[in-house]
């Protein structure tokens, strides 16, 4: 047997050599290995491809949406992210099924009669599981980076399933993806917002018998309403004070005044005045008698000393007297008592309502110390239905939000849209050339090492020279190989 050590000192033509003796074997590899690859390249069936594609949007579904307040409101998915969640439902066996059960057993499995008219649910389950593998095998998708196109394509031995089952695949995923991103968000707002409608009817309730328990309607309305009753309330007591205080002092004053005064006066008075009209009448005698006498005649003479007599009692005071004297009511007086009685009367007035309005005070003030105890209390009901009132109003907000972006979304569909439907392929497509050529290369292949393997562990060498070389030594001589006995005989 030639060893390794030897053989490694071979030349390339020595192998070729070698491997002429080999050429059966190595035919008869080849031969077998190429008939397998021509039968299993001849038994392959040609297959239609379909092709359509689509373009994938960024929308509302790939916008981060939070039911509640969060900084990351608003966050959206790049279009790689997009592309790979819509291949993601393009591959999904759901979508399988569905256009299983559009197109039929029949379309999907032509060449499986036992598969088209299940009866039993174990007839439908293996029926499906058939027609998915033959779905999973037969769909491709493919998209380049940063691009929002996705191309379909879609192989089966008869093209015109091949168009319809893409066509159909196509319709279908536009339908599913709407479910798969179906409305859940609605449905969580309206239960959060009917559990706050609930709480906020208890605490209404609860509120309205606290307000009940202690007498008041409205808690900021009463006390709006108590204090500006208050502040009225104490304006006109301290109004009626400053007028009481003015009327006492003119009442002081009066009384002083009315001290002086007396109740009656004088209001008719008639004096003696004979003395003075006997005086003149005396003296218009004498003028008249001097017309007959002379000054010194003893006429004049008693005329003069009458006058003189009744004058001297002039003088005296004894001439003139008061004849009469009538008295009456001193108006003055009447005046001041009038007055004085008009203001005891309103100082009386004036007390009453100082009592009156002093009550009044101190009973307001009772019950804005009674709403400044409850005001806590008030206060955190309040709150907490400020509170809830708001989040109504924003989950309502919301809920109204989302089935408007919920109806504009079925309307639109416009995250996905078709750039090209499945077209009726014309040309069938085949690996037959393929595993052809390749049955060629490797039965050619394994043929050569399998020639090579025969050569490395048979004996002998082909040539005296191959066998030197081989073996690093000279041959002296060579002689013919004898026919065994054997064959001889």
């Amino acid at each position: 047997m030639m060893k390794g050590q030897a053989a490694a000192h071979l030349a390339p033509a020595d192998i070729a050599a070698l491997l002429k003796r080999e050429v059966v074997l190595m035919a008869a590899v080849f031969c077998v290995l190429l008939g397998l690859g021509v039968a299993a390249a001849l038994s392959m069936p040609s297959t239609y491809t379909a092709n359509a594609s689509l373009l994938m949007q960024l929308n509302k579904d790939y916008v981060y949406d939070p039911l509640a307040g969060d900084k990351a409101a608003g966050a959206i998915a790049t279009i790689d992210q997009v592309v790979q969640s819509e291949v993601e439902i393009l591959n999904s066996q759901e979508l399988k099924k569905r256009v299983i059960h559009k197109v039929g057993y029949k379309i999907v499995l032509p060449k499986a009669p036992k598969y088209w008219n299940p009866k039993t649910p174990k007839d439908i389950e293996a029926a499906d599981a058939a027609a998915v593998k033959v779905l999973a095998a037969g769909l491709g998708t493919a998209s380049a980076p940063l691009s929002n196109v996705v191309k379909l394509s879609f192989k089966h031995d008869n093209a015109m399933s091949a168009a319809l089952i893409l066509n159909t695949l196509v319709d279908e995923y536009q339908a599913y993806r709407l479910e798969v991103y179906s409305d859940a968000v609605g449905p969580l707002l309206q239960k959060q917002k009917d559990a706050f409608d609930q709480k906020l009817a208890d605490v209404d309730n609860q509120y309205r018998d606290f307000l009940a328990a202690n007498g008041v309607g409205d808690f900021d309305t009463a006390r709006a309403t108590y204090t500006k009753i208050y502040d009225q309330v104490t304006a006109d007591l301290f109004t009626t004070r400053s007028q009481m205080a003015t009327d006492r002092a003119k009442l002081a004053e009066l009384n002083k005044s009315l001290t002086g005064l007396s109740p009656e006066m004088s209001v008719e008075r008639n004096l003696d005045l004979s003395i003075p009209t006997r005086i003149l009448a005396l003296k218009q005698q004498r003028q008249e008698m001097l017309a007959r006498y002379l000054p010194d005649a003893q006429p004049i003479k008693d005329l003069d000393a009458q006058i003189a007599s009744l004058q001297s009692l002039m003088t005296s005071g004894g001439g003139i007297g008061e004849k009469d004297h009538k008295l009456g009511a001193n108006p003055i007086y009447q005046t001041q008592v009038t007055a004085k009685m008009a203001i005891e009367a309103e100082l009386a007035s004036l007390s009453g309502r100082e009592a009156q309005l002093q009550a009044q005070a101190d009973e307001i003030t009772r019950r804005l110390q009674n709403l400044l105890g409850i005001e806590p209390t008030n206060n955190a009901l309040a709150a907490e239905r400020d509170a809830l009132q708001a989040n109504i109003k924003t989950f309502a907000r919301r809920i109204q939000e989302n089935e408007a972006q919920q109806d504009m979304t079925r309307r639109a569909e416009d995250a996905v849209r078709v750039v090209e439907k499945a077209s009726l392929p014309d040309k069938p497509k085949s690996l037959k050339r393929v595993v052809l050529i390749m049955a060629f290369l490797f039965s050619a292949f394994t043929a050569l090492c399998a020639g090579l393997l025969r050569v490395y562990t048979r004996k002998g060498f082909a040539s005296a020279d191959m066998a030197g070389k081989a073996l690093d030594l000279p041959v002296l001589a060579q002689a013919p190989v004898k026919p065994s006995p054997m064959k001889v005989a």
